[in-house]
């Protein structure tokens, strides 16, 4: 400003002396031009040789100069019927630094810079940089970062040009320290606090982070508070103001609104217009609203998409409803009527695909439930694209319903995929406090040559096991979706690696079988399986003969008994029901499983035995941003002639991260004669937590938690020099735990306090487990 006001002085002077006669402008000279040629220069000048130079054109050159932006200085002087242009041009960028930001990214920053001619190599504009400034501070305000300073300076370098530094310190968020309601009768004040999105500071907000100011927060908080008001019959709700005032430390907010509240609206009735398409009778059903009730607006749009859902499962997917209540002021009434267009009965011509570089069309053809050539139906479109969605190589799925072009009843569908690279060759390094060092690699191909069959070739070793395997699953052995698979594995176990297990013992194990999955039941977005199949199992138990003291009673009296080697076939039977929204940090739904193990005799040294597992989890939100988790597992087993029949080796443990957390891995439960964990054949534990919102990354999921479980044995052990069978009362514990999803695989820990240590038992409060895939 200062610059442009020294021009005008100097303009108004020169005016009125030098040139206080015009001239014909033969020639014109640009003093100073450095980057810009004279020629581009004289382009922009609003006169040309020949022409004559007046006041009011000598005053037009120094504006359309300084209005290019390229020039800090202009000055005009005359020399004969030469017209002289002294310039002095702005400087340009030579390097743009931006420090201090976290919350608004860089690349945003310079992506709107750069529209605004601000970047390395650009004009120097100082007025530009001060709007950006104040419109970044404005940015931080309403993030509630009212501390927020931006400082931008300019440092000379060669050449003409400046090095710009933006030095932002984006400060904290501002707390709420109050919320005032102004003009609420029908509620008291808390109550209309409690339906609000801000809140003051409380014991646990430094999780929810609900007590940090924004106006994008207050914006959701007013139409929450709206929302209540209009489902409790308030039709006439008026929010009259909304103010946030901040503290003259500026770390500090209260909040006022101010609203009118009006009278309360009842239902006089509902009635249903339009073409109806399906039965009268049929439609009310599913309206949720009854004559004489206070009107509710939650109520009202479900209703709506509960007709319109009907109405696209018979294929009128693109119908319309559309509400004309009548308002009787008076006796605070309403009629509602609800308008049907339910337009056109829509047929599918063509499904395809999009997008699916490595996926052969008919693999994802077969998880579509829509028909070609049927009815469009709403559910069935959503369905198929969730089924796309649970697919291993398939990462997100994108429906489109489009016209077909000359037909007003026809339309294509269209799923367009993003896949995941389904084939991996892993190498894996981890750690675990029961197994301790992992390693191991192998060749997995979840979509083994675009088929949608999977094939895994694996190894992994660590002191406690060794295991070889080999696995082929074709989820579609036939039409209908029956799935088959087949496995091979070689595994090596020294429970004695495990310092609480017996070291007196390793067993070497051999086994191949088929397991089929068929689906059964038709519920939306819930998928139940039976699985059933046959195993065969080779099993060699090698006695530590070098230190046979090390060997428990118990294992030398089954050993002696039954011999070291046992071949068995294991018929399976189970049942499996996926309702979760997701495999990969669930929010709602839930996932449980059964299975049913019958071992029978191959030779006469086999032993007979059965086995049941169960497992589920369960996710239900409780907020927005808290998940209520539960989870329950079952194990039982016995021989077919008593549990002496039952072998040591298949054992149920309990304790660890995975388990009982806050007591060490496979150390709840008997112990042997030794006083070593020697489990049992009866497994019960459960767990119910919270999960709460840790605001550092969407790959960590934080919970607190509750357990209780124990291990059982309905034999003997006493006898054989162990301690009592009774495993005492069931453990508790509680605490946090962390789980965080690297790209280097899964890490999870655990920090638990126990809470009914017994003298045998084993503490660990930190518990975790590891792993990385390269």
């Amino acid at each position: 400003m200062k610059k442009i006001v020294s021009t005008l002085i100097f303009l108004t002077y020169f005016l009125s002396t030098a040139f206080a006669a015009s001239f014909v402008v033969q020639k014109i000279e640009f003093h100073g031009l450095k980057r810009m040629s004279e020629k581009s220069a004289e382009n922009y000048l609003p006169i040309k040789r020949g022409q004559t130079l007046t006041d009011d054109k000598s005053a037009k050159i120094v504006r359309v100069l300084y209005k290019t932006g390229f020039f800090d200085q202009i000055r005009i002087a005359r020399q004969g019927s030469t017209l002289i242009i002294n310039v002095t041009e702005r400087p340009t960028i030579g390097q743009l630094k931006i420090t201090g930001n976290s919350v608004v990214p860089t690349d945003k920053l310079t992506t709107v810079m750069k529209s605004l001619d601000i970047a390395e190599g650009r004009i120097y504009n100082e007025a530009v940089l001060e709007r950006i400034r104040k419109s970044l501070l404005g940015q931080y305000y309403q993030l509630g970062r009212y501390n927020a300073h931006v400082d931008i300076t300019a440092t000379p370098m060669v050449r003409n040009r400046v090095m710009v530094k933006i030095a932002i310190s984006e400060g904290l968020v501002a707390k709420v320290k109050r919320i005032s309601i102004l003009g609420n009768h029908a509620f008291d004040e808390s109550t209309l606090v409690k339906q609000l999105d801000l809140t003051t500071s409380g014991l646990f907000t430094f999780i929810s982070q609900s007590d940090r100011y924004s106006e994008e927060k207050l914006e959701a908080s007013l139409e929450k508070l709206r929302a209540y008001y209009l489902d409790h019959g308030y039709i006439r709700f008026e929010i009259k103001s909304s103010q946030a005032e901040v503290t003259p430390d500026r770390k500090s907010v209260y909040v006022t609104i101010v609203i009118e509240e009006g009278p309360v609206y009842t239902i006089k009735d509902f009635k249903l217009s339009g073409n109806l398409i399906l039965p009268r009778d049929e439609l009310i059903k599913h309206v949720n609203i009854k004559p004489g009730e206070v009107f509710s607006r939650q109520k009202i749009m479900d209703s709506e998409k509960e007709i319109t859902k009907l109405l696209g499962d018979k294929g009128y997917i693109f119908a319309s409803i559309s509400l004309r209540p009548q308002v009787n002021d008076q006796n605070r009434q309403l009629i509602l009527i609800f308008e049907i267009k339910p337009g056109k009965r829509v047929y599918v011509r063509h499904v395809g695909f999009s997008d699916n570089t490595r996926t052969n069309d008919v693999v994802l053809r077969r998880e579509v439930l829509q028909m070609e050539s049927a009815p469009a139906s709403s559910s069935l479109l959503e369905q198929s694209k969730h089924r796309l969605l649970l697919l291993p190589y398939i990462k997100e799925a994108e429906m489109s319903v489009n016209p077909v072009s000359g037909q007003d009843d026809q339309v294509d569908v269209n799923y367009k995929v993003k896949e995941e690279n389904a084939a991996q060759a892993t190498f894996r390094v981890g750690y675990s406090q029961v197994y301790r060092t992992i390693i191991g690699a192998g060749i997995n191909h979840k979509n083994f040559l675009g088929t949608g069959n999977t094939l895994g070739l694996n190894f992994q070793r660590s002191k406690f096991e060794q295991i070889y395997s080999v696995d082929y699953t074709d989820p579609y052995y036939t039409p209908d979706g029956i799935s088959r698979s087949f496995n091979f594995a070689i595994s090596q176990v020294d429970p004695g690696a495990a310092s609480n297990l017996n070291n007196g013992y390793t067993i070497n194990q051999y086994e191949m079988g088929v397991l089929y999955g068929i689906p059964i039941g038709q519920e939306q977005n819930i998928f139940n399986r039976i699985q059933a199949g046959v195993n065969y199992q080779n099993v060699l138990v090698n006695l530590n003969t070098t230190h046979p003291d090390t060997i428990s009673n118990q294992v030398n009296t089954f050993i002696d008994r039954h011999g070291r080697r046992f071949q068995e076939i294991d018929f399976r039977l189970g049942y499996s029901r996926d309702g979760r929204d997701k495999a990969i940090f669930p929010t709602s739904g839930a996932l449980q499983t059964i299975f049913l193990d019958l071992y029978g005799p191959v030779t006469h040294e086999s032993v007979t035995f059965c086995t049941v597992n169960y497992h589920g989890v369960w996710y239900r939100p409780l907020t927005e941003q808290f998940i209520f988790l539960s989870r329950a597992n079952f194990g039982y087993g016995n021989g077919w002639h008593g549990v002496k029949d039952f072998p040591f080796f298949r054992n149920f443990y309990s304790g660890g991260i995975d388990s009982v957390r806050g007591y060490q891995g496979y150390t709840l439960g008997p112990r042997d004669s030794n006083n070593k964990a020697f489990g049992g054949n009866m497994l019960a534990d459960a767990s119910v937590g919270i999960v709460f919102p840790n605001y550092l990354s969407d790959n960590l999921r934080t919970s607190a938690y509750f357990d209780a479980g124990n291990v059982y044995s309905v034999g003997s052990n006493r006898s054989y020099g162990g301690q009592s069978t009774d495993s005492g009362p069931i453990r508790y514990s509680a605490g946090v735990e962390a789980d965080w999803i690297t790209p280097f695989g899964p890490i999870k820990l655990s920090l638990a306090r126990a809470l009914n240590r017994r003298t045998h038992d084993e503490l660990e409060a930190f518990q975790f487990s590891l792993g990385a895939n390269f």
